[in-house]
């Protein structure tokens, strides 16, 4: 893999999203991204991402959704429970 390219701007600016996506060969539209923070979630959102917040960062429900997150869970294992209503499928 080639050396990891550098970012012009920090978070909210959605850069670090579309690299990732691109180095992974993805279509960011079509990418679910999961983070705790509003500046993540804003970043996401810009990306034309779908965001999904976690409780976990020290933010409220409220804050994460008006920062564009889609639903919002309290921890990894409380989204594992709900991947069907994010548009995931067990297994796949």
């Amino acid at each position: 893999m080639s050396a990891t390219p550098k970012l012009r701007y920090a978070k909210p600016d959605p850069d670090l999203f579309l690299a990732a996506a691109k180095r992974l060969g993805a279509d960011i539209t079509v990418s679910v991204v999961v983070e705790d923070s509003v500046w993540d979630l804003l970043a996401a959102c810009r990306a034309k991402a779908l965001g999904i917040g976690l409780l976990s960062g020290g933010y409220g429900q409220d804050e994460l959704e008006r920062a564009g997150a889609y639903r919002v869970y309290q921890d990894p294992a409380d989204l594992l429970r709900h991947l069907d209503e994010v548009g995931v499928r067990a297994g796949e």
